[in-house]
């Protein structure tokens, strides 16, 4: 099975949550993405054992067999991959720096399309470093 953890940061912590539980909205906080999937493994197996036995697809369910995707809002994704900078990112995507300081920041909040053109800055970013041969 596979579910996709949505990651957030608030209050200087990171946070995790699965959407797609039924009846169940699984959060927790962790000070990496390990441990929130850790933390988010055991919330599932309490959901299983004391109340997902009422939904066929959640009986036999196992946590150590969910794999996990994640997405990330700004704020989070910029925590966790702190080696990628906002300014690389805002001018490779065509965006004022300053304007998704404020997106990472928490105190403005991207449009769809201009997450998209972030999310596609940094994938292009990503491309280009797999194609990255060091002598």
């Amino acid at each position: 099975m596979k579910l996709t953890i949505i990651i957030e940061k608030s209050e200087g912590e990171l946070w995790g949550r699965i959407e797609n539980v039924p009846d169940y909205l699984p959060v927790t906080s962790g000070a990496t993405i390990e441990e929130i999937e850790q933390n988010l493994r055991a919330l599932l197996d309490d959901y299983v054992e004391n109340e997902g036995s009422a939904y066929n697809e959640w009986k036999s369910v196992k946590s150590s067999d969910v794999q996990f995707d994640h997405v990330y809002d700004l704020s989070a994704f910029f925590e966790v991959f702190d080696d990628v900078k906002v300014v690389g990112i805002a001018r490779r995507a065509g965006i004022n720096p300053s304007l998704v300081r404020h997106y990472v920041a928490g105190t403005k909040y991207p449009s769809p399309q201009q997450a998209k053109r972030l999310e596609m800055a940094i994938h292009e970013l990503g491309d280009k470093l797999r194609e990255v041969v060091l002598a």
